[in-house]
């Protein structure tokens, strides 16, 4: 049996300056004002159609800028106290506490002048993956997006906030999960209008159940391999949009809990068997490493794979 390594790098933290020069460092340098330390990046992961970073700004000034990218940035750590210029040509203060949202569409962005430190979580949608998310939307996006700082909205800040946890962990949970989360992001931003917030999704058929069983069967045989929410959408034929609602009509559940619920019954029956390591186990069911499995063994069974076998 063969063990894969699965190792995830964070970017290193670098000092630079919001200069055209420093932007092909990354994108989002574009946004940040003064000087400014990536903290953290998702280029070094293979997420698709989304890059998450972490930024710390000193004060300083930022001239209008123009992004290539749909922006979502959570503000962390600490409250910051910045201005920006409106469209009239005079600035605004604003103190953006923790958790504070702040959506920059593509285009021009506003002069900023930074009064204190700030450290920002940066989530930039690729062209490519907004419009499929468009083109699978059953209904109308929000009109017009524009530039909007000061936002308090629980969606966007609780799955930024599962972004940055698996960015940060040493155990990523997959593909299938970071892209069930980005497809949420950009969702959430594409039908997000300020003021009534998520439209009312329009009633959900279940996934037929010829289908549902042709999609079981390919995740049952590739249950080891980093199963992504594109090949499971295009096993059904229909769009990830529809596919992720249809499935989750027909079993209640996730992709992702679908399948680490399989992980984890495939894991229980080799662990009853006692031959095979607790390592080679978790990498033939599918887990990125045993502390992940040990993970996901203690908050479902509430007992470490050691203890399931010993008591098995």
């Amino acid at each position: 049996m063969q063990v894969h390594c699965i190792t995830g790098a964070l970017a290193s933290i670098q000092l630079v300056t919001s200069s055209p020069k420093d932007a092909a460092l990354s994108p989002l340098l574009a946004l940040a004002p003064g000087q400014t330390r990536i903290v953290r990046s998702s280029i070094s992961r293979s997420w698709r159609g989304i890059l998450l970073e972490e930024h710390h700004s000193d004060p300083g000034e930022r001239a209008s800028a123009s992004i290539v990218q749909d922006v979502i940035s959570m503000f962390i750590a600490s409250p910051a106290r910045l201005e920006y210029r409106t469209v009239h040509g005079h600035f605004v203060a604003a103190m953006n506490r923790p958790g504070t949202i702040m959506i920059t569409p593509r285009g021009p962005a506003p002069d900023i002048r930074l009064h204190t430190p700030a450290t920002l979580i940066h989530c930039a949608l690729g062209e490519d993956f907004i419009r499929g998310v468009v083109e699978e939307l059953d209904r109308a996006p929000a009109a017009g997006t524009i530039f909007r700082p000061g936002l308090q909205d629980k969606s966007f800040q609780r799955i930024m906030g599962l972004l940055v946890e698996e960015l940060e962990t040493d155990r990523p949970l997959g593909s299938l999960y970071v892209d069930s989360l980005a497809h949420a992001l950009a969702t959430r931003y594409l039908m997000f209008d300020g003021a009534s917030g998520l439209r009312p999704e329009s009633r959900v058929s279940a996934l037929p159940t010829r289908i549902l069983n042709r999609v079981q069967e390919k995740i049952q045989a590739n249950l080891e391999a980093d199963l992504s929410l594109e090949a499971l959408a295009e096993e059904s034929g229909y769009s990830r949009a529809h596919f992720l609602r249809m499935f989750r009509a027909a079993t209640g559940l996730t992709p992702h809990q679908y399948v680490l619920g399989l992980r984890l019954s495939r894991a229980q029956e080799c662990l009853r068997q006692k031959t095979a390591s607790i390592i080679d186990i978790a990498v033939a069911c599918g887990f990125s490493s045993q502390s992940h499995m040990t993970s996901v063994f203690r908050h479902r069974l509430e007992m470490t794979p050691a203890e399931f076998r010993r008591n098995a």
